[in-house]
């Protein structure tokens, strides 16, 4: 009945009303189920059910196999690594520090990715993980 009265300026060009009426309800109802199928309820009694303990269990996995990732690449590669990726540095930065050119910053940093995927590969959420965390594409 509201959108009756704010459309009752528009009532002066409706010809057949029942048919006016019957429309405006038939999309008025189209349109309430259309949003009605766009809310999508979250089942969140499957995720609460982890207790902390667990989580803290999961993490402290993952964060060990990414430690055992990083300690196993070359310590050239592993010191750029860090400097570029954990600690945001730029090439240029890097390269003035370690006294090496840009370049060599670049392949060294991309072997390190490259060393990575391939150690993570039989883990592909930590390789999700990790390509969140540290900002830059595994895949």
């Amino acid at each position: 009945m509201l959108y009756v009265w704010e459309r009752r300026k528009d009532m002066n060009k409706v010809r057949d009303l029942k048919s006016y009426l019957y429309t405006m309800a038939k999309n008025k109802a189209l349109a309430h189920i259309k949003q009605r199928d766009k809310i999508v309820s979250l089942d969140t009694q499957k995720y609460d059910s982890i207790s902390e303990v667990d989580e803290f269990i999961i993490e402290e996995e993952v964060h060990s196999v990414l430690i055992e990732a990083l300690d196993n690449l070359p310590e050239k590669c592993k010191n750029i690594f860090k400097l570029s990726c954990l600690e945001g540095l730029k090439y240029k930065d890097i390269a003035e520090d370690l006294n090496i050119s840009v370049n060599t910053v670049k392949s060294q940093r991309s072997r390190a990715i490259a060393l990575l995927k391939n150690h993570l590969k039989d883990h592909p959420s930590l390789a999700i993980y990790a390509s969140i965390l540290l900002k830059f594409p595994f895949f």
